[in-house]
């Protein structure tokens, strides 16, 4: 017969139950903390290095004249149409291509973008992997040059639009001068197979964008010119 009094041998049985129970709910415990533990340093760090294939591809392409059909359209008034000094140029990022527009014929220059940061309002590299990718493309403009004699690249450099328009300049200008010296007085690079100019903020991709976009609008490109 079954009652509800807890007799000696019943409470040393709960004991026992519970004491196992216990047992075996810490080593569930320990066994969801072993697999979700990670090693401190166990995070692999993400390098930022060109895949040296994939640019070289890119930078083997010569510059394309794009032919645009124009309908000529019967002339309503006179009009005085003035030529800037400066080109119409559109970047797209997807294609990696700068569309320049100029005296009516439209180009396209493949580039690649060097995955270089630099300390904060300077031209002075920041770490080390800044010189692996300067490196790297170093190594791709000699191969391509070589394998296309009169091949020439421009080192572009960008900023994103905070700060002033004479500041900005100057820093992108520096920059790309500081890629530049580095390509040719460390890697080797003839200086007649370059050129370098700052943009400044002329040619934002994020013009109100957060601080995360604005930093991809700080950059240096390497621009297939010839």
């Amino acid at each position: 017969m079954i009652t509800g009094r807890h007799t000696p041998s019943n409470r040393v049985n709960r004991f026992l139950i519970a004491t196992l129970l216990c047992f075996t709910n810490l080593a569930v415990f320990a066994e969801i903390e072993d697999v979700v533990r990670v090693p401190v340093g166990a995070v692999k760090k993400i390098v930022r290095t060109l895949d040296r294939e994939v640019v070289q591809k890119q930078l083997s392409l010569p510059p394309r004249t794009v032919v645009v059909e124009t309908v000529q359209a019967a002339p309503v008034e006179t009009v005085t149409v003035v030529q800037t000094s400066q080109p119409r140029r559109v970047y797209n990022m997807e294609r990696n291509v700068v569309v320049i527009e100029e005296q009516g014929q439209t180009r396209e220059l493949n580039y690649v973008t060097l995955p270089v940061l630099f300390e904060v309002e300077t031209n002075d590299l920041l770490d080390e992997e800044s010189r692996v990718a300067l490196e790297q493309v170093a190594q791709v403009i000699l191969a391509v040059s070589q394998e296309n004699p009169g091949t020439r690249f421009d080192i572009e450099g960008h900023t994103s639009t905070e700060g002033t328009d004479e500041y900005n300049m100057a820093l992108s200008a520096a920059r790309a001068k500081r890629v530049f010296d580095e390509l040719t007085q460390r890697y080797n690079i003839p200086a007649s197979l370059l050129t370098a100019h700052g943009y400044g903020e002329n040619y934002p991709m994020f013009p109100k964008g957060t601080e995360d976009q604005m930093q991809m609008d700080r950059r240096v490109l390497v621009v297939r010119t010839n």
